[in-house]
């Protein structure tokens, strides 16, 4: 007798729950495998594959063991080997793709939604960051580990104690506008020192903008309000005329660096103090630490870093692909505003 098969079922199509469950009552009714095989139209190579891997042993009410083919589990089965070896699928036939990715995020220290964002440009990507993330987490690089991700640090909640720290000037972070609470208008920014090795000098000044999270980065000599104050002053230096269009506000925590508000104010910038304790009051400056940290780790002393090469970390920073604006960088969100 020659055989046929269903002309309706696509060459290659994987057998479906439905179908499964046909092998299943065609078995129990008896039926061979090349009957069962005409009937639903794939090859007897197929269903005899298909009940060796979809058969298990039962246990009979008389405690004997009987093996018998369940679709459902047959199909659970083929469910989780798919699944398994999705990641393997796509990234295996885009070994270039898989190379970059891996650059990217170990070397050049991106975020995987970041990484996909700069090589959106370059390849047709068939998958998102969160694919991505499990990609990472399933071991399917390489090289690439979760090991290799952004850290994100949980910040330990203290209990709030009033300072007494003589101030010389500002004014309390509740007396801010709603334009600045709301994220309205360009010019609003958050400031904060990063500090490094135990017992050096040096540290970073660190401003981040409100809306735009553009960043800038001044080394100083010393953690000191005399050097805050000289590092503003280099700043409005750099921007000239437009220093006060650019810088409308600061808020800063209570940092004894950050005690001379008074000079501050004097350049034309409303200054104002977060609550102690409270750093999600400024968690843009918080966020944009962080990619700081990628570059020079806690317990490094900041001295032996040049120049050049923090300016190098505020590029990366304001270049950097983020996910809150689609993909646009803090450059490309602040000259878009800034008119």
């Amino acid at each position: 007798m020659q055989t046929y098969y269903n002309r309706e079922r696509k060459k290659g199509k994987h057998l479906t729950l439905v179908e499964r469950c046909i092998i299943e009552a065609n078995l129990k009714e008896k039926k061979t495998h090349k009957e069962i095989a005409e009937r639903i139209g794939v090859s007897t190579k197929t269903i005899q594959r298909e009940v060796k891997r979809g058969t298990v042993e039962l246990l009979n009410s008389d405690l004997t063991v009987k093996k018998e083919y369940v679709a459902e589990l047959a199909h659970q089965k083929y469910r989780d080997k798919q699944k398994a070896k999705e990641g393997i699928l796509k990234i295996g036939s885009m070994q270039k793709l898989a190379n970059d990715i891996e650059k990217l995020i170990i070397k050049e220290k991106y975020s995987p939604f970041a990484a996909l964002e700069v090589l959106k440009k370059k390849y047709e990507i068939p998958f998102g960051w969160r694919t991505l993330y499990n990609y990472i987490y399933k071991k399917i690089f390489l090289k690439l580990r979760k090991k290799h991700l952004p850290y994100n640090k949980k910040y330990e909640r203290h209990e709030e104690v009033e300072k007494r720290i003589k101030k010389n000037g500002g004014r309390s972070i509740e007396e801010r506008s709603e334009r600045i609470e709301t994220r309205e208008e360009l010019g609003h920014w958050e400031m904060d020192t990063v500090v490094g090795k135990k017992g050096s000098k040096a540290c970073l000044l660190v401003l981040t903008e409100r809306v735009s999270r553009k960043e800038i980065i001044l080394k100083l000599p010393e953690k000191k309000s005399s050097c805050v104050v000289d590092g503003l002053k280099q700043i409005r230096e750099r921007f000239k005329k437009s220093f006060c269009k650019r810088f409308k506000s600061i808020t800063s925590d209570n940092g004894s660096e950050f005690m001379d508000s008074k000079s501050i104010e004097e350049m034309g910038i409303a200054y104002f103090y977060a609550h102690s304790y409270c750093s999600y009051e400024r968690g843009s400056n918080e966020n944009n630490n962080r990619f700081i940290r990628r570059f020079i780790r806690k317990g490094t002393d900041i001295g032996k870093y040049s120049k050049a090469y923090v300016k190098k970390i505020e590029k990366y920073i304001n270049a950097y692909p983020r996910k809150q604006f689609c993909g646009k960088s803090a450059d490309e969100v602040y000259k878009e505003l800034f008119a």
